[in-house]
């Protein structure tokens, strides 16, 4: 494959080169030092591989081909210093996902806190509720029992009414047959004193008359006396 104008394709991470050609990253190093590869810097500087002009048999071609120790020794050196790199990069992404893992642990915990206060007020709020409808289900039975003390009560107000619009009538029956009895009672009272006045004048003129001297014996009287004259 020619070499395009595109470095983002040409030219490969070393990673990324030795895994497609199936060797380790210092074995590619080491063919790049011997020439056997065309490979540069990107603005990191770190190396990147053109693989298009590679040999089919990478090993082999630098098992033939000897290299300059102090290219080889360089290439020792970068990569024990791109291996650094890569650690403390590890380390410091083992620093961000330890942070955001607390961070994600702190966030848990509120979120459990926040859950379990949410629990408790449901409970709460639960009880309440339940509380509640006892409460309005008491309520209802007592007011069931009331309406029905009402209308047993209002029952009673009916027939106590009409028992007193009864007795009121009797009442006003009596009253009447006493004013009936009373006027005739009035009545034989006028007849009896009318009575006692004419027994008493009949006892009077009874008297008077055992009182005043008979016809006979007026007669009687005037003779003898006459005679003796």
């Amino acid at each position: 494959m020619a070499r395009g104008s595109d470095s983002r394709t040409s030219f490969l991470p070393l990673a990324e080169a030795a895994a497609r050609l199936g060797v380790s990253r210092l074995k590619l190093r080491e063919a790049i030092a011997k020439g056997l590869l065309e490979a540069r810097r990107d603005n990191e500087g770190r190396l990147r591989v053109d693989l298009d002009a590679a040999p089919a048999d990478l090993a082999a071609a630098a098992a033939a081909q000897a290299a300059d120790p102090a290219a080889l020794m360089e290439a020792l050196f970068d990569e024990i210093e791109e291996l650094s790199g890569e650690l403390e990069e590890a380390h410091t992404a083992s620093d961000r996902l330890a942070e955001l893992a607390a961070r994600q642990g702190a966030a848990l915990d509120r979120a459990t806190a926040a859950l379990e206060a949410a629990t408790a007020e449901r409970d709460a709020l639960a009880g309440i509720a339940g509380r509640a409808l006892s409460a309005a289900e008491e309520a209802e039975a007592r007011a069931a029992r009331l309406a029905a003390t009402a209308e047993r009560s209002l029952s009673l107000l009916e027939r106590a009414t009409e028992g007193l619009d009864s007795l009121q009538g009797e009442i006003d029956r009596l009253k009447s047959d006493a004013a009936l009895k009373q006027s005739a009672i009035e009545g034989h009272s006028h007849q009896l004193e009318r009575l006692f006045t004419l027994s008493e004048q009949a006892l009077e003129k009874a008297a008077a008359a055992r009182r005043a001297p008979t016809l006979i014996a007026r007669v009687f009287g005037a003779g003898r006396g006459g005679g003796r004259g």
